[in-house]
């Protein structure tokens, strides 16, 4: 089977095709971000975390000079994984590593510096502004190397004895989490992840409810298709997939029984027929006797078509009888090599070798009389149609708990697209046969019947480069 071709694979690809679409949306936000407000979405967790670094950074600048501020951002630095800026109003700078600090967001903080900060694109609503209207932290992000920024004031004093001064702690960091610090994605993956999980074991149940019974009636269909008509469909629902059920079981039981009464109906007429088409055969036979030489060739053309006659109402008759009521077929266990042996001896002439290879110990479970007529008229399809090709093979193999049998042949077989006929019944390869180089298209389908009331089957394919082979599977006695 192809890959995505059966329903079940088709609906969970529309399912990951829906979640692909959420991806690419959460894609093409975090793609266009410097448009959105940054503050508005993660500030809130972000300002959190830097007030709280922002005071103990505070609390240790206080008690270090200012030629040690650097290394107190670094050693912050280390602990939260991202890199800090300190930026007072005079312009004193200390770093927790050499970066350089974008024009934009100098700006930024000039801004913060300010009594009122002018409007611009970065302005914050005012929940986010102090009790004196003054905005206290902000997120920006800048291109070239991308990076995201994150800034909030804080007081530090420069000497224990003067007073503190105004001063913006920013917070720099590659990513957009900055490692953990502007905000936590775990949680968020955490409810992604479980969303995707509740989504699938919601959708799998509905999935598997629609498409088991489909499985189930589609391997029915391929049973009826082959002409097992005592096939059933057991799907106790009320919906479209009951309803469908329903109705394959009644065109199950109607095809059955219309191809019953076909066999019957043959039967009868060939059963009628043979009486009749027996009293002409006798009266041309002593017609032919007493009738001049002149006229004698007329009378055994019309023996030869009575002949063909009497022929076809045999393959008729043996085609009705073949297919019977399976409770009073009596299956048994039988010698698989004598059933063979007599086969070839009554089907094969001497210009066609066939060779054997079956082990004397291959037990079949099977009706004799059923099983003999099918493996003779499989005999007698390759010494008509390839035996003068070259031998032919027939062989048996134990697979399991059933026995493969095979005839092979040498013949140029038939054309690919008419083997899966050859067992129907009436039909012949080639149309132009007449009662000299072909039967009436009964031989398989009898095989075919014989076979499948022994509980087996049959099949056949041609071989490369050449040749033609058959083969039954029956059940093995052990």
């Amino acid at each position: 089977m192809k890959p995505f071709s059966s329903l079940f694979s088709k609906i969970l690809l529309w399912f990951f095709m829906n979640l692909a679409l959420v991806a690419a949306v959460l894609v093409v936000f975090f793609a266009f971000q410097s448009q959105i407000d940054l503050h508005a979405i993660f500030g809130r967790q972000t300002s959190d975390r830097l007030q709280t670094a922002g005071r103990l950074i505070s609390h240790e600048l206080n008690q270090v000079p200012t030629a040690n501020w650097s290394d107190v951002l670094a050693r912050h630095a280390e602990i939260h994984q991202v890199d800090f800026a300190l930026l007072l109003k005079g312009g004193l700078q200390s770093l927790s590593k050499d970066m350089e600090i974008p024009e934009a967001v100098m700006k930024m903080v000039m801004g913060a510096f300010r009594p009122k900060p002018p409007k611009s694109e970065f302005s914050l609503p005012p929940k986010h502004h102090d009790k004196q209207g003054k905005k206290r932290r902000f997120m920006m992000r800048t291109k070239n190397p991308t990076r995201y920024w994150a800034g909030v004031r804080l007081p530090v004093s420069l000497a224990p004895s003067r007073p503190p001064v105004r001063a913006v702690l920013l917070a720099v960091s590659d990513s957009i989490t900055g490692n953990g610090f502007f905000f936590d994605p775990l949680p968020l993956i955490i409810g992604a992840a479980a969303v995707m999980l509740i989504s699938v074991l919601l959708w799998i149940p509905l999935v598997r409810n629609i498409t088991r019974p489909l499985s189930r009636m589609t391997h029915a269909a391929e049973e009826i298709a082959k002409g097992r008509f005592d096939v059933r469909i057991n799907e106790p629902r009320a919906d479209e997939i009951g309803r469908l059920g329903s109705s394959i079981n009644h065109m199950t039981s109607r095809l059955c029984g219309f191809v019953k009464g076909q066999k019957s109906f043959l039967g009868d007429v060939a059963h009628e027929l043979g009486s009749p088409i027996a009293r002409i055969q006798v009266g041309l036979g002593i017609l032919e006797q007493r009738v001049d030489a002149n006229n004698r060739k007329q009378v055994v053309d019309v023996m030869e078509d009575v002949t063909h006659m009497s022929n076809l109402i045999n393959e008729l008759l043996s085609f009705s009888r073949a297919e019977m009521d399976t409770a009073k077929v009596m299956l048994k266990t039988i010698e698989l090599l004598p059933a063979f042996q007599r086969a070839v001896q009554r089907e094969s002439i001497p210009t066609t070798e066939i060779i054997t290879k079956i082990d004397p110990k291959i037990r079949v479970v099977a009706d004799p009389e059923l099983l003999a007529r099918a493996l003779a008229n499989i005999i007698r399809n390759a010494v008509k149609y390839a035996g003068n090709a070259g031998p032919i093979h027939v062989s048996a193999k134990r697979k399991g708990n059933y026995i493969k049998i095979e005839v092979k042949d040498s013949g140029p077989g038939v054309p690919d697209d008419l083997v899966e006929q050859l067992f129907e019944p009436f039909f012949r390869p080639e149309p132009s046969r007449d009662r000299c180089s072909g039967g009436v298209g009964l031989g398989l389908a009898i095989v075919k019947t014989c076979i499948e009331t022994c509980k087996g089957t049959v099949s056949a394919r041609n071989l490369k480069p050449k040749g033609f082979a058959v083969t039954i599977t029956l059940k093995s006695d052990t």
